[in-house]
């Protein structure tokens, strides 16, 4: 699969380009960024496309410091419930345990890991094959909001001990280090970001222990359903998600698991399956589960479905079934 991140993650760059007067419903579509996504919790974009949205928002504001700025428009509710159970963590050093554990379902090729001396925390990442023009944005945006999270769990005078990028020394680092107030390192072999031992076990002054449980079987539940790569789980989950639309193609489902229309035809066909067999057998088996569930209305099962009104779905429930909705349900043992 396609390297991919939340869609929720592109709100802060969608932010920024509001705030500075561009047309940010105009960027997102003109890299194929459904701006709708943007706005439900599990739905997720090529990661090499919201690349490119940051690149030419860069040059569209002229600033090479866009990534700087990306915690201005920051929220954690950006990260589903990573953002969460980050900030209920008990210290720095737990949230960043449950960072490490979490981010693949933010960014599904993001590696981070954790180094400890005796004085200073070291966070390290690296995501494979970032466009090149895109490196210092996206390690600049990655520094930025790492930073942010902490100084809302700890207090805002809070500072980082160092931060260490891979790009060559920018012209000027002024912006750096008004948003890091620490020494920067440039031209290094990874990315970094360093603290001190004694700031990474202070307590959170945001600590919820039951929050941050709760929060961790919701990412649970998401880190399980993105290591279900399978091809055909990942379309029939689409389909789910899609066919309320009412207009569900091959094409809308190649998209929406980031893969070309051929692609998804070949991958599918290795499964000996098809698009047109994994549709029917979806929709088969939510008409069985909406049916049984006898609060739901046709008409609410006819647009969870995606038919276009209640008899379009009648006769399609009797093709599967043998029997009309009506029967089947009276059929249903009390």
């Amino acid at each position: 699969m396609e390297n991919s991140i939340l869609a929720s993650a592109g709100r802060w760059l969608w932010r920024y380009l509001e705030a500075h007067k561009v047309d940010a419903n105009a960027l997102f579509m003109r890299f194929e960024l459904d701006p709708a996504k943007i706005r439900e919790p599990r739905t997720r974009y090529p990661y090499n496309l919201l690349c490119k949205a940051y690149v030419e928002a860069s040059v569209i504001t002229r600033n090479e410091s866009i990534g700087l700025e990306m915690a201005d428009y920051f929220s954690p509710l950006d990260l589903n419930a990573l953002g969460v159970t980050f900030l209920s963590s008990r210290t720095l050093i737990e949230g960043f345990h449950r960072l490490i554990r979490y981010e693949s379902i933010v960014n599904s090729n993001l590696v981070i890991s954790m180094a400890e001396s005796q004085d200073r925390i070291d966070i390290m990442s690296e995501v494979p094959n970032v466009p090149e023009d895109a490196v210092r944005i996206i390690e600049d945006s990655r520094a930025s909001i790492i930073v942010e999270l902490c100084r809302s769990g700890l207090d805002r005078s809070w500072d980082p001990v160092e931060v260490a990028f891979t790009y060559p020394t920018p012209t000027s680092t002024g912006a750096h280090f008004s948003v890091f107030r620490c020494p920067q390192l440039f031209s290094q072999r990874v990315f970094r970001v360093s603290f001190n031992v004694a700031d990474a076990r202070r307590p959170f002054t945001s600590t919820n222990r039951e929050l941050a449980l709760n929060s961790d079987q919701i990412l649970e539940s998401m880190l399980n359903e993105l290591k279900q790569s399978g091809i055909v789980s990942q379309v029939k989950r689409a389909i789910i998600d899609g066919l309320p639309s009412g207009k569900l193609s091959e094409e809308e489902i190649a998209k929406r698991v980031f893969v070309s229309s051929r692609t998804l035809q070949r991958k599918l066909a290795d499964e000996n399956t098809n698009f047109r067999t994994l549709l029917l057998e979806v929709r088969r088996e939510l008409a069985v589960k909406y049916i049984s569930n006898r609060s739901m209305p046709l008409a609410e099962i006819s647009y969870m479905l995606g038919f276009a009104d209640t008899s379009s779905f009648s006769r399609a429930f009797k093709q599967w079934t043998g029997d009309s909705p009506a029967l089947f349900r009276n059929n249903l043992q009390e």
